[in-house]
């Protein structure tokens, strides 16, 4: 009687453990879930702006007496407030690849 004691929970033991692919595919959904939570949700979004564009158009208008000296200075403190929005940018110059939406476009 012991030996079908033994068989018997021999068996609830063996049952009650997942096997490898169980194991294999818990981890692949909570790896899964863990990169579309931290895409959607932690990941800082990547800004481009055209910032050498923009620096020679205001410079060109500068020169073309089009903006006064007052309205530089003014644009130049907008685009300090737009810049400081966002968490991070990087240049469009140094930006081989980029999607327009991420695009900061600069008047």
């Amino acid at each position: 009687m012991s030996e079908q004691g033994e068989k018997r929970h021999e068996k609830n033991r063996q049952a009650a453990s997942p096997g490898y692919l169980e194991v294999i595919g818990i981890v692949l959904i909570i790896v899964l879930a863990a990169f579309f939570v931290y895409d959607r949700f932690l990941v800082p979004r990547v800004k481009v702006v055209d910032l050498k564009g923009y620096l020679q158009t205001q410079k060109a208008l500068l020169t073309a007496g089009a903006i006064t000296e007052e309205q530089w200075k003014r644009k130049l403190d907008s685009l300090e407030q737009v810049l400081r929005k966002y968490h991070l940018v990087i240049l469009k110059d140094v930006a081989p690849h980029h999607d327009p939406d991420d695009e900061i476009h600069l008047q």
